[in-house]
């Protein structure tokens, strides 16, 4: 398992969400104001980047 850590587009919200360690894409949703995301691994091995989705 690896920590997924990204910054809401919506909101600014920092999350995290535990996913397996072979992930390349996972989707969650803000702790805060619930917007759904589309999240990939970024330049940094923690910080992932998202991608706000319908």
């Amino acid at each position: 398992m690896k920590s997924a850590e990204w910054i809401c587009t919506k909101c600014g919200t920092t999350n995290r969400l535990l996913c397996k360690a072979d992930s390349t894409r996972e989707t969650d949703r803000c702790i805060s104001c619930h917007q759904k995301h589309t999240i990939a691994p970024g330049k940094r091995p923690v910080r992932w980047e998202a991608t706000a989705t319908k």
